[in-house]
């Protein structure tokens, strides 16, 4: 079975034992938690997919590093996971879980790239009017580029939206070649 396949089986899974919890919203704080820290680390990612280390490494080192972070639900399901030899696809697993998360919450994430740091009023516009588009609730995370000369960059889901200056210029080119400004 391939790693997607196996990876979205196990996030279905985990989001109904999530719907199972007293409190839903804290398990999926500690995942997210965990999510981030397999993002961070390169030496977790190199431990968790080695063949070479023993499954009862990986779970005691996992353990160590969330100890007292997570709460016993998390840290039951990362000990059922090494013990399944899925930890390789861990990373995997909780991406997909986010992901029919979000769907399932109406929820859609956008990663915005900016040149200048939006003003509140700016965010909560660009937030109405991707709400509008998507008809589903937004959350916004802007990191700034200084690549960008102006404007912004959308990321909403497979879609990007290019508002930036360097893609306005392009389009102003492209329609100068074809005569569109001539009069």
């Amino acid at each position: 079975m391939s790693n997607y396949r196996a990876a979205h089986r196990y996030a279905s899974a985990l989001l109904a034992l999530t719907k199972e919890q007293k409190k839903p919203n804290e398990l999926a704080d500690d995942l997210f938690l965990v999510k981030n820290s397999i993002d961070g680390s390169r030496e977790l990612r190199s431990v968790l997919a080695s063949p070479i280390v023993h499954k009862d490494q990986k779970k005691k080192v996992l353990a160590e590093i969330f100890k007292k972070k997570i709460g016993a639900p998390a840290a039951m399901y990362l000990a059922a996971i090494v013990d399944k030899r899925r930890e390789d696809i861990l990373h995997d697993i909780l991406k997909q879980y986010f992901a029919l998360r979000d769907e399932e919450l109406g929820i859609v994430r956008v990663e915005v790239k900016t040149s200048v740091e939006f003003s509140a009023k700016q965010e909560k516009e660009l937030q109405k009017h991707i709400e509008t588009i998507s008809k589903k609730k937004v959350e916004i995370t802007f990191t700034l580029d200084s690549s960008l000369k102006g404007g912004f960059i959308a990321r909403v889901g497979d879609t990007v939206l290019d508002g930036s200056v360097r893609r306005q210029l392009e389009l102003m080119k492209i329609r100068l070649k074809q005569g569109e400004y001539n009069n």
